[in-house]
């Protein structure tokens, strides 16, 4: 799998997680969507840490993901979030 592939899974998460669908892997309740704060782990940088961490299938994206690649999907998908609203 590529990193397109890699970005639009993140993305497909934040988007089941952000309307409550039945097979998201996190809850939206536990994150501040609005902070862009890197360290806070409740803000959308730990929502993406942790769905990139998320084990589906015995694998996670960032074992997939080339480490010089990361900081690429964080932006693409931060920039979703920002679009949603």
């Amino acid at each position: 799998m590529g990193l397109n592939t890699d970005i639009s899974e993140v993305i497909k998460q934040i988007d089941k997680i952000i309307t409550s669908q039945d097979d998201k892997w996190l809850d939206v309740s536990d994150y501040n969507l609005k902070s862009k704060d890197r360290k806070n782990m409740k803000s959308v940088y730990g929502l993406i840490h942790d769905i990139l961490h998320h084990v589906e299938n015995g694998q996670r994206i960032v074992d997939r993901t080339h480490k010089d690649n990361l900081e690429y999907l964080y932006k693409k998908t931060v920039e979703h979030v920002k679009n949603l609203g």
